[in-house]
């Protein structure tokens, strides 16, 4: 069983160090014999001018190291920067807002659950880090990129819940919630990776997440995020990839209301009866079709990449994108003919995610490592992928069932 952690500061989780700050430069000032007392005054006028150089010098270097990098695009013409609005707005998201929204403090009690923490219409799942299961997650990800070869690109995306991205750090402080610092956790899990093996290509995502939370990115009844969510996430994978990104105008956009998912169905209660989720789908326009091979081996043509929920029942309206979790899944963008193709290995968090992948490249080869049978190291040679995308959320990488399934599959 996983102990339970206070959300506190951990040890195991490093922190960023700060530089030791420079120390004045001290003069020996033992008394010689020497030169004729003229030569004094020279040499106490040297000392004078070499130390205004340095104090010029240094002040010159701390004001730049206050700066805002140069290669970052400016906030605005104006000099200020502005919070995202509630609603996400067309194009592109705006690279100027580099501070996150003011802090909405929820209101309504907290109601900490055995299995999530609910407050008023909704519900958040707790995280707890596990340094020895983050390792064994650390460890997975590295050799499966040794087992994927040098022609192969993995790309690694963690997604947090929304607890650290909903949820203000002073309100969890407060009301003493037993959960611990998500960012934290990804960090020590990046950086980690970069140290063991630098070819893995991590996916930072927290902060663009942060950035935008005031819109809808996770779904109140249930513990997935919603596709908009996962939009911000792929712009982050795109800029990692080097490619652009698509806009959000350039989706058509479809919502189904009436959707009350996992949260409601392991604690039914009025609040999120009454305010149930609105589940939007963002469709591209490429003429694309997936096909899917199901648990016993049937295999399905033709299945829209996001199906119409309008006749999906209550609890099952996030079931509509990429066919819900089959073992295995292909989707062909007719309108590519350029041999690009890709490999998704996930779990649900990644079925909002994929659709965004269709318009950049010709293939998407979605596993899902639960169900998953075969080796995922040649199926990407097979395929003649060029890149194969790790997508999972945070819970995962302290579930040791789950890693060690991940890692059996390569």
């Amino acid at each position: 069983m996983e102990r339970e952690y206070v959300r506190r500061r951990n040890p195991s989780v490093p922190s960023t160090r700060r530089r030791a700050p420079l120390q004045p430069y001290r003069r020996n000032n033992r008394k010689k014999s020497g030169p004729p007392p003229f030569l004094y005054l020279a040499l106490v006028l040297i000392v004078v001018i070499v130390a205004v150089v340095l104090i010029v010098t240094l002040a010159g270097r701390g004001n730049r190291e206050k700066e805002p990098n140069s290669s970052l695009p400016s906030s605005s013409s104006s000099g200020t920067s502005s919070a995202p609005t509630s609603t996400p707005s067309s194009g592109l998201p705006s690279q100027a807002a580099q501070t996150p929204p003011p802090e909405k403090i929820p209101s309504g009690s907290a109601e900490k659950l055995s299995t999530l923490l609910k407050i008023g219409d909704t519900g958040y799942e707790y995280y707890n880090f596990v340094e020895s299961l983050a390792n064994g997650y650390i460890t997975t990800v590295c050799d499966a990129e040794k087992q994927l070869g040098g022609s192969v690109t993995l790309y690694n995306m963690i997604v947090p819940t929304s607890m650290d991205i909903m949820l203000p750090e002073s309100y969890l402080e407060q009301n003493e919630i037993n959960s611990q610092d998500q960012n934290k956790a990804i960090n020590y899990m990046y950086s980690s990776m970069a140290a063991i093996n630098s070819e893995v290509k991590t996916v930072s995502i927290f902060d663009a997440l942060k950035l935008h939370n005031n819109e809808y990115l996770y779904f109140r009844t249930d513990h997935h995020w919603t596709q908009l969510g996962a939009y911000y996430a792929y712009v982050e994978f795109c800029k990692a990839k080097g490619i652009t990104p698509k806009a959000l105008e350039e989706y058509e956009k479809e919502t189904y209301s009436g959707f009350l998912g996992s949260f409601y169905s392991s604690d039914p209660n009025s609040d999120m009866e009454n305010n149930p989720d609105t589940v939007e789908a963002y469709r591209s326009k490429a003429n694309a079709s997936l096909s899917y091979t199901d648990s016993d081996g049937n295999t399905v043509e033709d299945w829209p990449v996001i199906q119409d929920g309008t006749d999906y029942g209550t609890e099952n309206k996030y079931l509509i994108f990429c066919a819900a979790d089959q073992p295995y899944e292909e989707i062909v963008n007719s309108d590519l003919s350029d041999g690009s193709a890709c490999l998704v290995v996930k779990e649900s968090f990644g079925n909002v995610f994929i659709p965004f992948l269709v318009d950049h490249y010709q293939t998407v080869y979605v596993v899902d490592y639960r169900y998953y049978d075969g080796d995922i190291s040649d199926l990407a040679a097979e395929k003649n992928v060029s890149d194969v995308i790790l997508l999972n959320n945070i819970s995962m990488t302290r579930n040791e069932e789950l890693i060690d399934a991940l890692g059996e599959k390569f």
